[in-house]
């Protein structure tokens, strides 16, 4: 019944679980959000674990992944997101942050990205898909070979080869 500890059935309750606040964090890299609303001019609002970076701080977000293959057999699964930052003598010098792990959305020209990676250079618990549908399920993809995404002031720019070798854009120009 709604509101009731669950019942074992022998009259002992079941393990209490976390508080839905604590369930409800984002830990470790965490979550990043990028949503493009206009290409010319090239504008964007970036938030990385709910926290907003102005775009005139932002020199780039790239993803990369790459699936080994026989003949190059190096898997690259890597995030980055290049910033530009006031060092402590207040010059402005850049920081790079690796991403992943974490869960990544894109949202551009009525388009839609997710990507959720546990580790950087791995292919384990990786998952990407991509759009929406009416009922909130996605276009999980399988049978990729590459995807990168590259957004800056200038260049929003995104598109996956498939292992059959065809190469298409995600977001037309």
């Amino acid at each position: 019944m709604f509101g009731k500890p669950a019942d074992s059935g022998n009259g002992k309750f079941a393990p209490s679980r976390p508080a839905a606040a604590d369930a409800a964090r984002i830990e470790g890299g965490g979550l990043v959000h990028v949503i493009v609303t206009s290409l010319d001019p090239v504008t964007f609002f970036l938030f990385v674990n709910d926290k907003y970076i102005p775009q005139m701080e932002v020199d780039s977000l790239e993803v990369n992944i790459e699936v080994g293959s026989d003949d190059q057999p190096n898997t690259l699964v890597r995030a980055s997101l290049i910033r530009f930052v006031k060092s402590v003598t207040g010059e402005q010098t850049t920081q790079y942050t690796n991403l992943f792990p974490a869960t990544i959305e894109i949202v551009a020209l009525g388009r839609r990205i997710l990507i959720t990676a546990e580790n950087a250079d791995s292919l384990d618990n990786l998952f990407v898909s991509l759009g929406i549908r009416t009922d909130g399920t996605t276009n999980d993809l399988s049978g990729l070979q590459s995807l990168n995404v590259m957004i800056t002031n200038v260049l929003v720019e995104a598109n996956l080869r498939w292992e059959v070798g065809q190469v298409e854009n995600i977001l037309p120009h």
